[in-house]
Order: structure tokens, then sequence, then C-alpha cells
């Protein structure tokens, strides 16, 4: 996203400071049951809790090694990108650390990076972090016997930076199979393997479960995901690679550390918990995107202090603290003060619990929730809406481009990015956030903080029905955009060449 366009909306950053990602520069189990009938390898043979007998972890080494693989992308990057939060870890001034499989040339940039995967069945997909191959043009996955395979991203998920990336092997592939994130207990043996600073080979490190339930915000979106924290040594590289327990499970995904401004591991690294990214996999594999229900509201936990002052017994559920208008909150009744304490008759103990089950249930979804507001107990019904994923979405058919076959970045448009350009919150579309220079959409004249709202007729509602829109509709030579421009609509006509 261009500074300019920032300096539009205003959007947050992440925040936690010294939180960063733990990667340079960047089939199994479909369902969201816990069901045994996957296809994993099957794991190794431990008592469920027990201590690291002497061997254990060398065994286990052993056995999943050859499910960690190495992920390396390039991107070419045609002028100075603007700082992001995922890259202030890797080099000075907020750009990549490029290292010496990077290179500069005139006016370009071309972005090597190194990240870890791993394989989740025999048909070839892998999973890893978003950050790891987010608009890279090019992705080269590498198994431990050193073949190589290029891979296409499938599915990515801004929210739990979570990418579903797939390969066709020619050779049989050694899964790792998945544990369950939730019965992992704190102080419990972990080892994360992974290729830190692209070394070469996987390397091992071995740690506990430090924390469960360290809330961070990975999308700067207002909904944050409640990560394992490990003192397993985390690097550069390591993103996307697996946490695993004592049983040879995957449980975590290690995506940040946080490097009290040493950038570099200080003990304190995190994972997405494995039944977070579980739960999105049908949808990655079948879409590529996930679809969230989404209410509209900010919340925040309620403390000893906020419990005294809204003359609460206990402190629990969550309050609310603003209210997007035209969302399903406010079409329901919700105010900012409400405290919301059950949702559909189960109790919600904090923020990060409303979020969760929200996000868990399917637009257009009926809900009923328990609010207390001014000392009594009302009761409002609302009908989820789609959850916005506020970062960058690629406007862009498969093409692998940089900024996709129209040469730009859009992001899904919200009431409240919409009050924030100062057009109406219920504008439908998908809003322009980066323009390449000299491409398609650059010639045509689209502009930064321009919405698209149709393409050659078929109407666009976020930048998935863009992306769709565009795929549909670039084998033309001429493809018509309808645009809100300030007050106004404007129709743009794109050349293929």
């Amino acid at each position: 996203m261009s500074k300019r366009f920032k300096s539009i909306v205003a959007l947050a950053s992440v925040g936690l400071m010294g939180v960063f990602v733990g990667a340079v520069g960047s089939g199994q189990l479909w369902g969201a049951d816990r069901s045994s009938n996957t296809k994993v390898a099957p794991a190794p043979v431990l008592a469920a809790g027990a201590p690291a007998a002497v061997g254990t972890f060398q065994d286990i080494a052993q056995r999943d090694d050859a499910a960690v693989v190495n992920i390396s992308t390039s991107k070419v990057i045609h002028e100075a990108q603007a700082a992001d939060p995922f890259w202030q870890f890797f080099g000075p001034g907020g750009r990549p650390f490029v290292g010496p499989w990077g290179h500069r040339g005139g006016e370009t940039l071309t972005q090597r990076s190194l990240g870890s995967g791993f394989i989740v069945d025999d048909e070839g997909h892998i999973l890893t972090n978003r950050h790891v191959v987010d608009n890279a043009d090019e992705v080269t996955v590498t198994l431990t016997n050193g073949h190589h395979y290029k891979a296409k991203t499938i599915g990515e998920d801004a929210r739990t930076d979570v990418a579903l990336l797939e390969i066709e092997p020619h050779e049989p592939l050694q899964p790792i199979p998945f544990g369950d994130s939730d019965s992992t207990r704190v102080g419990e043996w972990v080892m994360a393997i992974g290729n830190p600073f692209g070394l070469g080979g996987n390397s091992v490190t071995v740690g506990v479960v430090s924390f469960k339930g360290r809330s961070l915000d990975l999308s700067t979106g207002g909904t944050p995901i409640d990560m394992l924290q490990t003192d397993a040594a985390i690097n550069p590289g390591n993103s996307g690679g697996p946490l695993i327990n004592e049983r040879g499970e995957v449980v975590g995904i290690n995506t940040l550390i946080m490097t009290g401004g040493a950038q570099q591991y200080s003990g304190v690294g995190f994972a997405v918990p494995i039944n977070v990214a579980r739960d999105i996999l049908p949808q990655l594999r079948d879409t590529g995107h996930v679809v969230r229900g989404w209410l509209g509201i900010q919340i925040q936990n309620i403390d000893e202090d906020l419990a005294e002052s809204l003359k609460m017994k206990e402190a629990h559920g969550a309050i609310v603290s603003d209210v997007t208008a035209g969302s399903p909150a406010d079409e329901a009744g919700l105010k900012p003060g409400d405290v919301v304490v059950s949702l559909d008759g189960q109790p919600i103990e904090d923020g990060s619990d409303l979020s969760r089950r929200v996000a868990r249930l399917g637009p257009d979804t009926e809900v009923s929730m328990k609010v207390l507001r001014d000392g009594s107990e009302k009761t409002f019904e609302a009908t989820l809406g789609t959850f916005p994923d506020a970062t960058v979405a690629d406007a862009t058919s498969s093409s692998g481009a940089d900024h996709g076959y129209l040469g730009l970045s859009a992001e899904s448009l919200t009431p409240d990015l919409a009050q924030r350009l100062g057009i109406p919150p219920d504008t439908r579309g998908a809003v322009v956030v980066d323009v390449e220079p000299g491409g398609r959409a650059d010639s045509a004249g689209i502009r930064e903080g321009d919405v698209i709202a149709s393409v050659d007729g078929q109407s666009v509602t976020d930048a998935a029905s863009l992306q769709a829109a565009v795929k549909k509709a670039q084998s033309s030579d001429l493809m018509r955009l309808r645009v809100r421009r300030g007050r106004g609509y404007v129709f743009v006509v794109v050349r293929a060449s």
C-alpha cells in the first residue's frame, strides 16, 4: 500500500512493539471436525502428556524432518515500498533483508526471500505463513532430499497469516500429523523445525509452551488470534514451519518473534495454533479465501475497574467501544458502552472469546446476544454480515503478476473505510490501494482511492468479487470498469495491451 493511500485512510499497524515476523522477506484435514479419516502420517507412539524420554527428540526430528520444506520466493519491485510491520525485522529502513540471494538493479529490485512450510497430505498441499508468499511472482518448494517444485498459492487468510500451497509431486510425500492445540499445556515440550537464515537444511530447536492464548492482531483488522508462545528458538526463515509436540504432531505454525529491538531471537516466539489453521483449510482449498461472520463492533475486555464502574459483580464479557454505521450490530441496536455477556445462550468470557466465536459463524447467521445496558439485561437479535478483510487483497487472476492482470492492488471497502474516504458508508466495491506504474490500470487512468463498482457490468462488492470479475473479463480486448471517484462515478476502459 502506498504512503499516499495510507495517509488517506489512516490504517492502523500491528499494535505490539517489538513483535516481528520470523521469516526472511516476506488432502489432509479439510473438515473442521477432528475426525480420524484423514490422510496423515502415523504419529509417534508416545504417552499423551508424558515427559520426553531419552531419544524422543532425536526420533521426532528424524521422523518429521522430511515433512518440513524450504520455501523460496522471488518478486520484482519497481520502486521502494512503504514500510510494513512484517518487514521491519529484516533490515534497516523497513526494507526486506535480501542477504546474498537478493540483488538491486536500476530502479527495480528483485526481492528473493526464504521461509519454511510443512506437508499436510500426500497430494502436495503445504501449509505456511501468508507473509512468506504474499504477492510473490514465483514460489519454489524444496524438499529435504533436494528436489525442487514450483508451487502455486491456492489460498490465503490475512487474519490468521496462513497460506496453503500446492505442488505436483513426482514422488511419495511424508505428511506431518496434526495434533490438538487446544489440549496443549503450558510447560509442555515442543520442537521447532525450519530453515533459519537460509542456511540450508532444516534446523531443530527445542523449548516449552510458555503461554497459551497470547492475543495478537496479525492483520491489523481488530480481530486478534490467541497464539501459542514458546521459547523454542525461532529466527528469520523459520516462519511457516511447524511447532511440534512430544508425540511428533504439529500444534502450531511458527509466525512471530519478539525482538526487544535486537532484531534477533530473544526467547519469546509465537505460533498460530494448528486448530485455527485446521478450521479454515476447507475454505482455503475450495475458494482460496476465508469468509467469516461479522458484527461490526469494536470491543475490549472488562477489567476490574470497568466492572466496578458498570456495577458488575464479576469482570466478564466484552464491552462495545464503537459500532460501525450500517453494520449488523448497528441495525440490531447495539451502542457503545453495551456489555455483551452471552452469545446464543453461551457465556462470553472476554473480547477474544466473542471475536473468535463470531468469526467461526458464517455470514447471514442469526445470533442472539444478551447485553448489559445501564445495569439492565437486554436481548438483541442480529444477522451477521461478511467479515471485511482489512488487508490488501490482490485484485487479479492467478497470473502471478505483482499487481495482477490490471496492475493494481485493492481491498474490500468497509463502511468504516468508506467513511474515512468521505463516501457513503453503504457504498459497495473494492478500493484501489496501489497502482503499478506503467501497468494497465495506470495507463487507463485508475487512481489510488478509486472504488471499483463493476467490471463489464458485473457487480463488484469486495476484493474477492473483483478478482472473479477480472478473471472472467480478461479474455476480451477491452474491460469496462465503473469506478466511484469522489462524489460521483466514471467509466474507465482498460485495454489488454
